[in-house]
């Protein structure tokens, strides 16, 4: 990935977070963002679709990778992860374990060993790591 690729993935995950659809979509509402860069180049990103059941909710990983897969691109190279949460200003927001999931499921058709940058809502990188770093037991083993 380089610089120039980081910045656009980044300023996407920005943009994902801010449209995020919280069901109030009150300024104050929690909201997240993400944007993945596929292996042909091109960056796809959203925000959280909330649902009133919360189980129909998509996260905003789950969404940038189906837009992307809406586009026909399924190789994943990184994908940027921001939002508002209340946590400290330095505090990593990790994928959930349902993401980190589809992330080892697009791995294991890929082969990419996906890049996480974790960002702050503001858009600072707070951690960058890889998946097959972070993914201990999963499922099916691949």
């Amino acid at each position: 990935m380089t610089d120039q690729q980081q910045k656009n993935l980044i300023t996407a995950a920005l943009e994902g977070m801010k449209n995020a659809f919280t069901g109030t979509n009150k300024p104050e509402d929690m909201r997240f963002g993400a944007a993945v860069l596929t292996k042909k180049g091109n960056i796809y990103s959203s925000g959280q679709y909330y649902s009133d059941t919360y189980s129909l909710t998509l996260h905003a990983e789950q969404s940038a990778l189906a837009h992307a897969a809406a586009h026909g691109e399924y190789d994943i190279v990184a994908i940027a992860i921001t939002g508002n949460e209340p946590v400290g200003p330095n505090d990593s927001i990790y994928p959930c374990h349902m993401c980190k999931q589809l992330l080892w499921e697009n791995h294991l058709r890929s082969k990419e060993n996906t890049e996480l940058i974790l960002l702050n809502e503001k858009g600072k990188i707070l951690e960058k790591l890889k998946l097959l770093d972070i993914i201990n037991y999963p499922w099916p083993k691949g």
